[in-house]
């Protein structure tokens, strides 16, 4: 920013671009040059005034100006807010004001004095302004001038035609007419048509039989129309005809049609990947270029050319098929990738290569540990994880024959036996012209010959878990009929079968250990079965066997763990999961129950056995605590209990096993030293005596009874239960009075192990009739037995069964035992300092009792 030194407007210089002159006064006046020339005939002494370029430059009036209001208002803001401060802050804010205000009038003095050379810098910049207009002038005027340079040719009117209009207005006719046009060529007769069709059937004849080597796919053809057709079933169609000079024929593409396509219908088969007309004819543009010959090498002379070998046929068979197999795979990619994100959403995982050359596909999130358990596949090598865990999978990839093929010996020596085994075979497959154009190649290009010859070069292969045997005879990706849902709702099919046919082989394996625990592997369908189930009941079970449109035939494991209550083992053909149902009856708050078993069936099926016996003895756990509930006890899961290794031990010690010994080489596990709770047990609380408990327990399908009482103590590492005294309950013998009232073991005081009536008369019901059907057979460990007629109810009764009624009678009892032990312990002493006067006392309780 400079200032000016003009402050006062009458001195300024006018601008304009016309002359100013001198007057008496020292002032600058615009006149004309007609003026000029009436003062005294000559011409004053003039002075050019150039427009004035005001950039950066402000009045040096403004300046001072700006800098008096700006001090002066600074002054009046300090007089108004020195009154309220301190004297060392007024001064201090004195002397700020002071020297700001100098350092001001300093600069202004620097730029007053600078100002008198101020006109002189005006000139420069109005000089330099000036001149670069000018040049901006001179710039756009050239560049308007060229722009009508290239332009007015393009406005020019063409020439009249004076000569045609001369004959037109004289003779009436226009007689300049080319003579092209005068001979209008004369179309072919129907006759004509099919004569020259005939001749060019001949030619393409001829050519096929003499010049031509076929690929192995092509043998097939056509000739018709002056065209011969190529028909590759479920990958395309192809017409072409002959066209150029006798010597120099080439093959032309007259039609191409490409035969991939997905399923119609609903489903993956929405995607719509046909090609366009566009697309279609830039694939007829590159598969024209397969029949064009390849261009003769630099290296050979005129006069012996060295012309590559060229198969055009072949080339273009090589082509379109390999055309149709990427087609293929990206149509079912496309597929894949819809169907995993709608119907198979998280459940299917969709892999391309940067090649584009193989997709893989992942079901079943790939896949729990039941369904690496049971591979489908069937070889008997070693099942590394890897293996299994290619289980699951599907790879669809494009593969080269050619690598197949490499034998064990080097390449030379493998192309030498291919050279010397199979060159005869391809040309005699090639057709008649390969034998006359193949008999003069050199024995250097045989192996190109082979190479080219040889069928299949590619093919779209399927491998499931790392093997190509998909279990079925029918083409499940058939390229004229491509659906990918149909490979998957197969593969899940056959999976879901080889997982429940393994679990129905195991159990059948174990059969005698079911048989022995009240569990039993039903044979046959459900409804067969479950005959006197209700109507709905076996309805909701239909549609198990239903996954969409697609019948799911696969019989689930039917498995019967009390009486009249079954359970089937299904798998979700989606999910790969193992599901369990129960059939006939509704559980409530056993669906939980029946999660946990799918859970444990998912993650460890090789022990399904293992996992029904669990299942058994919740459900009756459960039973237990319903009706207990309905019996005003309170029932105690064992995590809410706390009792000591001692009491555990006195409790369960004579029916649990003790811990397994502990490997001393094994460091991966800690040890185990102490007693654990049974994994079925519950803790029944009475509600007149709080301490007693009646504690049932199920171990080994056996269940085992117990009265305590447990007394709470604390000490330093805080509160915890203590058994003080215990009784055994004999459940055993209440149950068979219960639901046995008319059969007599014989039993001689030793224990006794108890089995379902079904289980002990399974060897006896093939054998009876109708009749004694109902007779039933109980042994004992003593091997007496004694047959008898049971009631109605008790057929159905096994050794975990259980009422509200037989529970009422175990209540009672086990009231009575603490109120006769009560009342047994209570007694009266008379006090030795006062006569006349009794306390109660109770006896110590004893443990043994």
């Amino acid at each position: 920013m400079r200032p000016d030194s003009e402050t006062n407007d009458d001195r300024r210089t006018m601008d304009t671009n016309g002359h100013t002159i001198e007057n008496g006064h020292g002032k600058l006046g615009t006149i004309n040059h007609h003026d000029v020339k009436q003062q005294n005939g000559s011409r004053p002494d003039e002075k050019i005034v150039l427009p004035n370029e005001m950039a950066s430059m402000v009045p040096l009036q403004v300046l001072i100006g700006k800098m008096i209001r700006k001090a002066h208002a600074d002054l009046m803001t300090l007089t108004d807010t020195l009154p309220s401060r301190s004297d060392t802050e007024k001064k201090r804010h004195i002397l700020n004001y002071a020297t700001l205000v100098r350092k001001q009038i300093i600069k202004l003095q620097v730029l007053v004095k600078w100002a008198d050379d101020a006109d002189d810098i005006q000139m420069c910049q109005n000089i330099m302004a000036f001149l670069a207009n000018q040049n901006q002038i001179f710039r756009d005027t050239t560049h308007f001038l060229h722009k009508i340079h290239a332009e007015l040719p393009k406005a020019r009117i063409r020439n009249f035609d004076i000569l045609s209009a001369v004959d037109v207005l004289t003779t009436g006719t226009y007689q300049r007419m080319p003579t092209k046009f005068q001979s209008i060529p004369i179309p072919l007769t129907d006759s004509e048509v099919l004569e020259t069709f005939s001749k060019m059937n001949d030619v393409i004849r001829m050519r096929m039989m003499t010049n031509e080597v076929l690929p192995s796919p092509m043998k097939a053809y056509e000739i018709e129309s002056g065209r011969i057709k190529f028909l590759i079933p479920n990958e395309f169609d192809v017409s072409l005809t002959l066209m150029g000079p006798p010597n120099e024929r080439r093959w032309w593409i007259v039609s191409l049609n490409v035969l991939v396509k997905s399923t119609a219908g609903s489903g993956a088969a929405d995607v719509d990947i046909s090609l366009n007309e566009a697309q279609l004819q830039n694939l007829k543009m590159n598969s024209q270029k397969q029949l064009l010959p390849p261009p003769i090498p630099v290296t050979s002379t005129p006069d012996t050319p060295i012309a590559p070998i060229h198969f055009p046929l072949v080339n273009l068979y090589d082509y379109l098929h390999l055309f149709c197999l990427n087609m293929q795979l990206e149509i079912i990619y496309m597929q894949a990738t819809m169907v995993s994100r709608t119907r198979w959403l998280d459940q299917l995982k969709v892999f391309m290569d940067s090649t584009r050359t193989k997709l893989t596909l992942v079901y079943w999130k790939g896949g729990s540990p039941a369904a690496h358990w049971a591979r489908p596949q069937t070889d008997e090598k070693e099942k590394s994880a890897e293996a299994q865990a290619n289980s699951t999978t599907i790879e669809i990839s494009i593969s080269n024959e050619v690598d197949k093929r490499r034998g064990p010996f080097t390449p030379q020596v493998n192309m030498a036996i291919s050279i010397r085994d199979e060159l005869k075979g391809l040309i005699e497959q090639a057709g008649l012209g390969a034998s006359v154009q193949l008999s003069k190649m050199d024995n250097a290009d045989r192996p190109k010959i082979i190479s080219a010859l040889k069928y299949p070069k590619n093919q779209l292969d399927v491998l499931w878990g790392g093997e190509s045997n998909l279990h079925t005879n029918s083409d499940l990706l058939n390229p004229s009929d491509i659906n990918v849902e149909r490979v998957l709702w197969h593969v899940t099919r056959h999976h879901s079968l080889c997982i429940i046919e393994k679990l129905r082989i195991v159990l059948k394996g174990q059969e005698s250990f079911l048989n022995e625990n009240g569990l039993h592997l039903v044979e046959g369908r459900l409804e067969d079965v479950i005959s006197d189930l209700e109507t709905n009941a076996t309805e909701g079970l239909k549609d198990q066997f239903y996954i969409g449109d697609m019948k799911m035939d696969i019989s689930p494991v039917i498995v019967r763990y009390r009486h009249h209550r079954y359970i089937t083992i299904n798998l979700d053909m989606r999910s790969g999961r193992i599901k369990v149902r129960e059939a006939g009856y509704r559980l409530g708050e056993g669906d939980v129950k029946l999660k946990e078993l799918e859970e444990r069936l998912n993650s460890d099926p090789s022990n399904v056995a293992k996992h029904l016996l669990w299942l058994r003895s919740e459900v009756v756990i459960r039973e237990i605590v319903s009706l207990a509930k309905q019996l005003s006890l309170q029932p105690f899961h064992t995590s809410q209990m706390s009792l000591r290794a001692d009491d555990l031990v006195k409790l369960f010690g004579d029916v649990m096993p003790p811990p397994p010994p502990r490997d001393p080489a094994d460091t991966t596990h800690p040890p185990v030293n102490r007693l654990q709770y049974p994994s079925h047990c519950v803790f029944l609380q009475f509600a007149q005596f709080k301490d007693w408990y009646l504690v049932i327990a199920i171990v080994q399908n056996e269940v085992y009874s117990w009265l305590c009482c447990i007394n709470e103590k604390r000490d330093q590492a805080g509160l915890f239960q203590v058994v003080v005294d215990m009784m055994h309950v004999d459940y055993e013998e209440m149950w068979r009075e219960q639901f046995m009232p008319h059969v007599d073991d014989g039993a001689d005081g030793q224990t006794k192990k108890r089995r379902s009536y079904s289980e002990e008369n399974k060897e006896n019901e093939s054998q009876q009739d109708t009749e004694n059907f109902h007779k039933k057979r109980r042994k004992t460990l003593t091997g007496r037995a004694d047959t008898s007629e049971p009631s109605d109810a008790a057929q159905n009764m096994d050794n975990l069964s259980i009422d509200l009624r037989f529970m009422a009678k175990l209540d009672s009892l086990s009231r009575s035992l603490p109120t006769a032990r009560w009342s047994s312990s209570f007694f009266w002493v008379q006090s030795p300092t006062h006569p006349g006067h009794y306390s109660s006392r109770f006896l110590p309780l004893n443990p043994k009792f």
